[in-house]
């Protein structure tokens, strides 16, 4: 009688709690702002903003118009979800901040830049007194005798012929700071063709098994503002895809008539070259182009996940944010 009673009272209690934590019981409110205060933004720059935020909640978790008051001014932008799902506080916190500014860019070939790399290296090295190349211990000495390449390591095969990639090296995480710094050293610079940019990737490299070093790509600058010849501004549609292997999960991108274009001269232009794909400043995935690509259909890779996969997939869907939000105030209001 007495087990009976504690398994009937454990029930009671736990329906109870699951009760109270309903969905219909709460609102979500957070203030969000623009993350960098150097540009001007003008209040139709935040009503954009807001546009495009509403319409990623509703694409992402059918969260209707009515179900969202949005307050808009110069400075801020104040959201209430009615009835927010609590177990979704975060993915909505994404959805809502997520930049995704997606670029595709034209790359060098690694051999096209080892020399350089070389040529960095080496005047780094003159550039060094005497009192910074003594040591006793080799890989410092090493580092030392080498300040460039004893930090990014090149891509190189073992008889040291540059391997075929836009990837020019790999640095340790703690030390991708050095190497920018290195690398935009105006006298570096000036040894460099001046249409380089270097990227990192995102994640790191696949198949480092301290999952600490990260990649340099060398993206080759083909505009005249200096702005990718391709970004999300021309996807029309997205849908996250699964390959025969359920960790093989990609994004599938429709182009408009403009993107068609300039990816069918782009792909035309690279064959059997490297497009970098680049989510927010860092190169998710360098496929080769093996063909030019006509139709405005292009999937891109990166390691995601299906929750990520789903949420950029929303964002592309729904329109980049004209620029970086971030979330300053946050709420969850129990309802009376």
């Amino acid at each position: 009688m007495k087990t009976n009673f504690i398994i009937v009272a454990i029930i009671i209690v736990a329906f109870s709690f699951g009760g109270c934590t309903t969905k219909e019981n709460f609102d979500f409110k957070v203030t969000v702002v623009p993350e960098s205060k150097s540009s001007v933004i003008t209040l139709n720059d935040m009503n954009t903003a807001a546009e495009i935020i509403s319409k990623r909640l509703n694409n992402s978790f059918g969260i209707p118009q009515e179900s969202m008051k949005l307050d808009v001014n110069e400075n801020q932008i104040s959201l209430t979800i009615s009835k927010a799902d609590t177990s979704k506080i975060a993915s909505i916190k994404e959805i809502i901040t997520g930049y995704a500014r997606l670029e595709f860019w034209e790359t060098y070939e690694n051999a096209e830049i080892m020399g350089y790399l070389s040529k960095a290296n080496n005047l780094l090295r003159e550039m060094k007194t005497g009192a910074d190349v003594k040591n006793t211990n080799t890989q410092d000495e090493f580092i030392a005798q080498n300040p460039l390449l004893g930090k990014l390591k090149p891509s190189v095969t073992a008889q040291g012929e540059p391997l075929p990639s836009c990837m020019i090296g790999l640095a340790s995480g703690k030390d991708t700071a050095i190497v920018n710094r290195y690398m935009q050293m105006p006298e570096i610079k000036a040894l460099l063709p001046r249409e380089l940019k270097l990227m990192w990737s995102r994640d790191p490299h696949r198949y480092d098994p301290s999952k600490i070093l990260y990649e340099l790509h060398a993206i080759k600058v083909t505009t005249q503002d200096g702005k990718a010849p391709l970004d999300g501004s021309v996807i029309i549609s997205a849908k996250p895809i699964t390959g025969p292997s359920k960790s093989d999960i990609k994004i599938d991108l429709a182009m408009n008539a403009e993107g068609t274009s300039t990816w069918a001269r782009i792909t035309r232009e690279n064959v059997n070259r490297c497009i970098a794909v680049v989510l927010d400043g860092y190169v998710r995935s360098y496929p080769r182009v093996m063909d030019e690509i006509s139709g405005g259909n292009t999937k891109i890779t990166g390691d995601f996940t299906a929750e990520e996969a789903n949420d950029l997939a929303s964002i592309f869907n729904s329109g980049s944010l004209p620029f970086e939000l971030k979330i300053v105030e946050e709420q969850i209001i129990k309802r009376e």
